[in-house]
Formats: structure tokens, sequence, C-alpha cells
């Protein structure tokens, strides 16, 4: 296992190849624990907004459908989306898209290209908006998801999932995808592996995140780049092992469990 952990980050380094990283606590896990809190605070306030649609706000239905589609690109606002997986073959997006002002709507669209299926909400000039969506897709279906706040559920997909998102509470659950990507900023996630993935690349700034993976006979290769934070390794560990775990954290956490 390798390390680019900066000095500046005095958290967990990473010991010789095969040996678990261990976590060393001081100033440093001070600082992160306080960002990380402020952190959360943010998700909370932003999932309570993202929950809420007044009565008497204007909005509309969505209901998007499309066959034949390999991969979902959704482009989200303010607001709670829960993605499923479905045993058709059709991708369905359903829910409601809620704005403030009556004469600025928000609008939600639709396009397939070379199997890509593109959904993207947005909110009018001086009209916020939020989103209560649900995305099913086929399991295969690999899934690209960019949610600016708010709350994203996740559970059952097969195929790969790439995750962008700012202050958002994310939960994925029996994931059974080859690789996960997650870039976050302000924001939580707590991920579950039901198969092991090949690949894992998290991308941290004041954000925090639990990702628990199958251990039994299996082990990773874990590399890292920590600037005033730490990571927590609770899985074993190999510098030959196929299996990748690349993490850049900026004033956040991770852990990874079995």
């Amino acid at each position: 296992m390798t390390s680019d952990a900066e000095a500046s980050g005095p958290g967990p380094l990473p010991g010789p190849a095969g040996r678990p990283l261990r976590a060393r606590y001081g100033r440093t896990a001070i600082i992160v624990a306080a960002v990380v809190a402020v952190a959360v605070v943010i998700v909370a306030i932003a999932v309570a907004a993202g929950g809420a649609q007044p009565t008497g706000r204007p909005s509309d239905t969505v209901s998007e459908t499309a066959g034949s589609i390999r991969a979902v690109d959704f482009q989200g606002v303010p607001g709670q989306l829960i993605v499923t997986t479905t045993p058709g073959d059709q991708v369905r997006l359903t829910g409601q898209l809620a704005w403030r002002n009556h004469h600025r709507a928000g609008t939600a669209s639709a396009r397939a290209s070379d199997g890509v299926l593109y959904l993207v909400s947005r909110c009018a000039t001086d009209s916020p908006c939020t989103e209560n969506y649900r995305l099913a897709v086929p399991a295969h279906t690999a899934v690209t998801l960019t949610q600016p706040s708010g709350h994203v559920v996740v559970s059952g997909l097969d195929a790969a999932l790439r995750i962008t998102a700012e202050s958002t509470s994310i939960s994925a659950t029996g994931l059974r995808s080859p690789s996960l990507t997650a870039t976050l900023r302000s924001a939580h996630l707590g991920a579950s592996f039901a198969g092991a993935p090949q690949r894992i690349s998290v991308t941290l700034t004041s954000a925090q995140a639990t990702i628990r993976l199958p251990a039994t006979g299996l082990q990773y290769q874990i590399s890292s780049q920590v600037r005033w934070g730490y990571i927590k390794v609770g899985v074993p560990q190999s510098a030959s092992s196929p299996r990748h775990i690349d993490a850049h954290l900026t004033s956040s956490e991770l852990e990874l469990l079995s």
C-alpha cells in the first residue's frame, strides 16, 4: 500500500504493506471533527429545506421514461432523490419539482443519446426550487449523480456509480457496483457493498464518509493523499491486490470498514 499523505495532516499514515492504517488523534482530529460537524449541520439544514415543499408553492409533476439505456446522467436541484432498481428494462423518473416564484418556473428535461439518458432539472433565476424524485433503473445501468444539496438514497445497483455532491446526505446500500467515484464537499456518505468493487475513488473536502466492504478472503490496495484529515482502515490490505481504493482528503475523515 502507498500513501502520499501530507505532513500537515498528521492523521493516520499507512504503515508497511499489508499492515492496517492506524488512527492518530490530536489537534488535527479536533480540527477535522469541528469541520465535519459544521458539514453535518449544513447537510441537515439542506435536507430539511429540500424535503419541505410548502403548500401553495407552484409545482409540476415530472414523469420521464426511456428504454435501451446503458447509463443515466442525472443533474438535480436541492431536495430528495431516491434511486432504486427495477426488474424491467426501462428507466423511469417520477416525482415533483416545486419552485418559489409563480412567474419563474423550474424545468425538468430528458434527452437520450448513444444509450445515455440525460436527466436535468434547473431552477429559474430568482426562483429557488426543490425536487422530490424517484429514479428507477435496471440494476445493470451505470448512474452518474450531481446533487447540489439535500438527501440521496441509492440501493441495489450492479453497475458503476459516480456521485458529485455538496451539502448532501448520501446513503448507498446493497451495492454490487464494480466502481464507486465520489466527489463530496460539506457532505456525508454512507455506502455498503454486497459485492466487492474493483475500484473506489473518493475526494472529500470538509466531508465525512464511511464505506463498508466485503472482507472475507479479500484484500484491498489503498493509496491516500491527506491534508488535515485521517483515514481509519478496517479491511485487509495488500500492495498487490487488484482491488484499488484511492482517497484524497482535505479537512475530512474516511472510514473503510468490513
